[in-house]
């Protein structure tokens, strides 16, 4: 299908609130994406993602999106669309690169979709979100939780696996502008799908070439994977810290009870610690100016490492 277009992500940048409120339900989209609802197709997506290039073959894909189209009345005038965030996750991927070359051989002309957010909130939404949740670990540590600080030391020495290194953003989109063509990259802002949703549903539906207006009525007041309270937060880390495993609903209901007293009912927060700050906003900036430069986008207006 030549319409075609991928929504490669980044986490934490709005990514279930397009899939599940307007990719899976706009008219004008044939969509193949998260949530996914057969889990044939997530194992194929998860081994374009994950499985090694001695072992993998893009043949049981190609036939299943093959099925896909051909089951779909009046496809040839909607745009078919694919959109998993995994496709860029740290967690998940061990060569971009390598899941950029893949989608390029299912999706020769494709239109590349991408979405951004400011890395110095980026982080600590990738911390808040799970990362300081400890995973694949030995049992007596597992589900423990780190500190912020914790956190980014041990991104800073890790190389698979690093959200922080993950979302320097120009790098990736660079290398599929190479793929694809400049030209087929469209670069949002986060900050706009939140605080002017209007003009980034606008900019959304004309790379898509979908009717804006029912865009529009699919977006406005959407939001998933809302941050957890404060008082969610606190609790969880109190009961790490003591080894406490019974059930703390009571206690995390009573202390959002008292939140609007104690100011704890509002969405979770961090500070970056003082001595990651310039580190992480050095990491950053180069990239950014690039995007700058070669997608003028206001990153300036957010606040992004510049």
């Amino acid at each position: 299908m030549s319409n075609t277009a991928i929504h490669i992500g980044f986490p934490k940048t709005g990514t279930t609130t397009l899939q599940k409120h307007l990719f899976a339900k706009h008219p004008g989209i044939l969509y193949l994406g998260k949530p996914y609802g057969d889990t044939d197709l997530k194992a194929m997506i998860n081994r374009l993602v994950m499985q090694e290039s001695t072992v993998y073959h893009s043949d049981s894909l190609k036939e299943y999106i093959k099925k896909h189209l051909a089951n779909e009345p009046g496809q040839e005038k909607k745009v078919f669309l694919i959109s998993d965030e995994t496709y860029v996750s740290a967690a998940k991927v061990r060569d971009k690169g390598v899941v950029a070359h893949r989608l390029k051989e299912l999706f020769a002309e494709a239109k590349i979709l991408v979405t951004i957010r400011n890395q110095m909130d980026a982080v600590k939404s990738g911390y808040i979100g799970g990362g300081r949740i400890l995973g694949n670990v030995p049992k007596k540590y597992k589900n423990k939780i780190i500190s912020f600080k914790e956190w980014l030391e041990i991104s800073g020495k890790m190389y698979h696996g690093d959200f922080v290194r993950n979302v320097v953003y120009f790098d990736t989109i660079d290398y599929y502008a190479r793929l694809f063509g400049k030209e087929n990259i469209c670069v949002l802002l986060f900050e706009d799908l939140v605080k002017n949703p209007h003009e980034f549903t606008r900019k959304l539906s004309l790379f898509l070439d979908i009717d804006f207006e029912t865009s529009w009525d699919l977006i406005q007041n959407a939001h998933e994977n809302k941050r957890i309270s404060q008082a969610d937060f606190q609790i969880e880390t109190l009961r790490s810290k003591l080894g406490f495993i019974g059930n703390v609903t009571l206690i995390v209901k009573l202390m959002n009870g008292l939140g609007e007293i104690w100011g704890t009912s509002k969405r979770s927060d961090v500070d970056i610690p003082g001595e990651w700050y310039q580190p992480l906003w050095n990491l950053y900036k180069e990239g950014n100016r690039k995007l700058v430069e070669n997608y003028r986008l206001p990153l300036e207006n957010y606040g992004y490492p510049l």
